[in-house]
């Protein structure tokens, strides 16, 4: 006899607590199964719920894999995997594929095992599965199932946990939808290899049609060669619905190898030969639609007609071609990079804006896939420009002018403007379309500069070399400055170091700016606004301050010359000022992939001495760090910088107002980083925003070059441990942020007293306790060095240096040890 099974999700409001008295009966708004159909009606619904999947497979819902679902559901796939560990149960290993999630949902109180034991490969009985509904509920909908004791003990079937389980996330997601709200959404995949058929992808990852993705959890292998319906979130397979097609069509793969009867293809980031009856050894190096079955190719189509040209702009539908506008990209396009010994897998950042270096396959009139065929060579930048204050790429207008004649055009149209004479886009937008999307504009002579009228820097309007782009966007226009990279630099080195340095710093900054430039320029970040970078500290701050002899000279005595490292061009980090050490990368920032700290620290970004004499020992030790910063007679290359030595004073009250200011935000920024201490004395990371009234500092580590990397800060309700020296400093700021209060002042070594610092000036510092008469705490003086990160190279200290008689190769090989100066491009 089939055991009927009814679903119940009452409605409540938000603040009602979920009371065992709510599951005796059922309200008039409820929540019916008929046979395998969930149902769910409500009086107060405007539109019907739209997700019933007509799953079609045979998996078993393990308590591991159910827990993979609530994670992702909530957690994006990288916090999943950086989060810390907590979890002890003796069945869940860290090398297991379920460990991240079951750590994950047991921290977040969504599930928990059974003493010591989680029994992660159980499969999930109709009573669990309830728990956790009723605690994914959260009270606003409580979820009871009206099972007889029999019926609890046995399992879900995934169809009905994929099911019920998703008809809740879309009732707690409400008007906004799931896909919006957590992420989640519907794919169709072609599976063609898995580490089953393929050494190429790693251990529960698969490649297909759309890119690699990751599938713990569940039996993908199965699927190999065939089109299937899924559930995904990121790059991570949710949840698997059904089989679409047992012999699907490979859109748009490259084939860069074939001979009589076998073919191999590249897609989505792997490789896969298929066997064939029919002779395709011409197809060689070709585009092509592929029909297949368990590794055979029933049908082979391949597309000839292309086009070639530089790319002046890409966006997710479409890319722009010089002299060709606008040319539509087909909803299943793909990029090849075939430019080096391995064929690689692009997106449209591998379109380097500026260069013509792919070639673009057409099917039905739109771009189904692009062959990058040569490697960028950063001859010329493409540089997107800012509004006024740095506020944004998109302008509401743009007028330009010139002390010289200078000529506009309009895709086949030109016209001569006198010097003094100024042109407004508004005046020609309506001229612009797909085919002429943009107005060029230049001097007549390519030699002089066009000013910008409608964009100010530093009181005046800035006039730049090379040409200018104005491009008709969504919301107003986008302006890039194209110029020669070595052109370009001329107005970076003044924006970022004092010409009144002089020529040898100049040419350090030079080298480091020409590095940054070219590192920048591959990134090609900047590619929807038609640039390969802009003009902010994003990038590098391009003619905020104008060009000058010093500059030009500089560039000019330094000509293609980067910073390397194992014939690797490096990204040079740089600060303001140092305090006479500088600190270890990886005790500066957490690792850019798992968000671990510390992390590690190439050989050219360690700390080093920045002074001539004796050391004070080992800086992690609060006396000698103690010591070294209460010195002012150290001959260090900063000494003569105001910001070498800092101090300033604040009260427990004003600490209070800005650690509870930025906690919650530099919780946000990476979770890992800021960490409560909880009921067991242990600390976790958790939300946090508000430590009440701040009681206590204590500093716990410093880095090798004697900067605080851990921090703890001891409020009334709560306390907290910080790590990094960026949230170190933000959460200290000397600034004001209660109202009526005087400005916070700190007092720099030379004499100058700066008001409402927007951050600690650096994480080089010692804190001294301030009392009353009663000898009770009443706040903190901070006694500090330098100005910045501290990692890498200090601008100031290259004066310095250069004053002491180093050359600029010098200094940086002394900043970067274990680099070369060289030619770069």
């Amino acid at each position: 006899m089939k055991i009927k099974t009814i679903f119940c999700i009452s409605i409540f409001l938000c603040n009602i607590a979920v009371l065992s008295s709510c599951y005796q009966g059922l309200p008039k708004d409820k929540t019916q199964v008929k046979g395998e159909e969930l149902i769910i009606e409500e009086k107060k619904m405007e539109a019907p719920l739209t997700h019933k999947y007509d799953v079609d497979a045979d998996i078993t819902v393990s308590r591991a894999l159910a827990a993979k679902m609530i994670a992702l559901t909530y957690n994006d796939f990288g916090d999943i995997k950086t989060m810390d560990r907590e979890i002890k149960y003796k069945d869940v290993n860290p090398k297991d594929w379920y460990d991240m999630y079951i750590n994950v949902v047991s921290i977040q109180g969504f599930m928990n095992g059974s003493g010591d034991t989680f029994n992660p490969l159980e499969p999930l009985t109709y009573s669990q599965a309830q728990t956790i509904l009723e605690r994914l509920g959260k009270g606003k909908y409580n979820v009871k199932m009206n099972l007889s004791k029999e019926k609890q003990k046995q399992h879900i079937s995934y169809k009905e946990w994929v099911n019920i389980y998703l008809k809740l996330m879309d009732k707690l997601a409400e008007e906004k939808g799931i896909e919006k709200t957590y992420g989640i959404r519907e794919a169709s995949l072609i599976v063609i290899a898995t580490p089953a058929n393929n050494t190429e992808v790693e251990a529960w990852n698969m490649g297909t049609d759309k890119g690699i993705y990751s599938f713990f959890g569940l039996p993908m292998d199965a699927y190999i060669d065939k089109q299937i319906r899924v559930l995904v979130k990121d790059k991570e397979v949710f949840g698997f619905i059904k089989i679409e097609n047992e012999e699907p069509t490979i859109t748009n793969c490259y084939i860069p190898d074939s001979v009589k009867d076998e073919i191999t293809i590249f897609v989505g980031g792997v490789h896969r030969t298929y066997h064939t009856q029919k002779d395709f050894s011409a197809e060689k190096g070709k585009i092509a639609d592929i029909k297949i079955n368990l590794g055979n190719i029933l049908s082979l189509e391949s597309f000839d007609e292309e086009l070639r040209g530089k790319v002046l702009r890409a966006e997710s539908n479409k890319i722009e071609l010089e002299g060709r506008g606008y040319i539509p990209l087909g909803n299943d396009y793909k990029l090849y990079n075939i430019s080096g010994d391995k064929t690689g897998w692009g997106s449209l950042s591998s379109l380097t804006i500026g260069e013509d270096i792919a070639r673009f396959i057409l099917k039905d009139g739109k771009v189904c896939a692009a062959l990058i065929e040569k490697k960028p060579e950063p001859k010329n930048i493409r540089v997107a420009l800012n509004k006024t204050g740095f506020t944004g790429l998109i302008h509401k207008e743009a007028i330009v002018t010139s002390d010289e004649e200078f000529m506009v055009y309009i895709g086949e149209e030109e016209k001569l403007y006198n010097a003094g004479d100024g042109f407004n886009i508004n005046d020609v937008s309506r001229n612009l379309s797909d085919s002429v999307p943009r107005v060029r504009i230049k001097t007549k002579s390519g030699r002089g500069k066009l000013k910008v009228l409608s964009i100010t820097r530093n009181g005046e309007n800035p006039r730049y070399r090379g040409t200018l782009d104005i491009m008709k966007l969504d919301g107003g226009y986008s302006i890039v400055n194209e110029l020669p990279i070595e052109e370009y630099l001329y107005a970076v080195i003044p924006s970022e170091m004092p010409s009144s340095y002089g020529i040898e710093p100049a040419k350090v900054q030079a080298v480091t700016a020409r590095s940054y430039a070219y590192v920048q320029f591959l990134a090609n970040r900047f590619y929807t606004y038609g640039g390969n970078v802009d003009d902010s500290v994003q990038c590098q701050v391009y003619n905020n301050i104008p060009e000058n002899d010093i500059s030009i000279q500089a560039v000019k005595d330094t000509t293609n010359e980067g910073i390397t490292h194992k014939g690797n061009v490096v990204n040079a980090n740089f600060f303001s000022t140092s305090c006479g050490y500088t600190a270890n990368s990886g005790e500066v920032w957490a690792d850019y992939s798992d968000r671990s700290f510390p992390s590690y620290t190439p050989p050219y970004l360690i700390s080093k001495k920045q002074f001539d004499g004796e050391n004070f020992g080992d800086l992690t030790k609060e006396e000698n760090i103690k010591r070294f910063i209460k010195s002012k007679d150290i001959d260090a290359y900063d000494k003569d910088f105001g910001w070498f030595r800092w101090n300033v004073s604040m009260d427990l009250e004003e600490l209070s107002a800005s650690i509870n200011a930025n906690i919650k935000q530099r919780y946000q920024a990476n979770p890992k980083l800021i960490k409560l201490l909880d009921e067991n004395n242990i600390f976790r990371s958790r939300p946090v925003e508000n430590i009440g009234q701040l009681k206590k500092i204590d500093i716990l580590k410093r880095g090798q070059g004697g900067n605080i990397t851990e921090m703890v800060l001891i409020g009334s309700k709560a306390t907290v441990k910080v790590l990094t020296e960026y949230n170190v400093r933000f959460l200290l700021q000397p600034k004001q942020y209660i109202k009526g209060k005087d400005h916070i002042v700190t007092n720099l070594y030379n004499g100058t007293k700066m008001a409402d610092y927007d951050i600690m000036p650096s994480a080089f510092f010692i804190i001294e306790s301030k009392e009353d008469s009663k000898g009770n705490l009443t706040g903190y003086t901070f006694y500090g060095g330098g100005n910045g990160h501290g990692a890498g190279m200090s601008q100031n200290g290259v004066k310095g240096m250069v004053d002491k008689g180093y050359k600029y190769k010098e200094i940086l090989k002394h900043y970067y040890p274990e680099t070369e100066v060289n030619k770069i491009y």
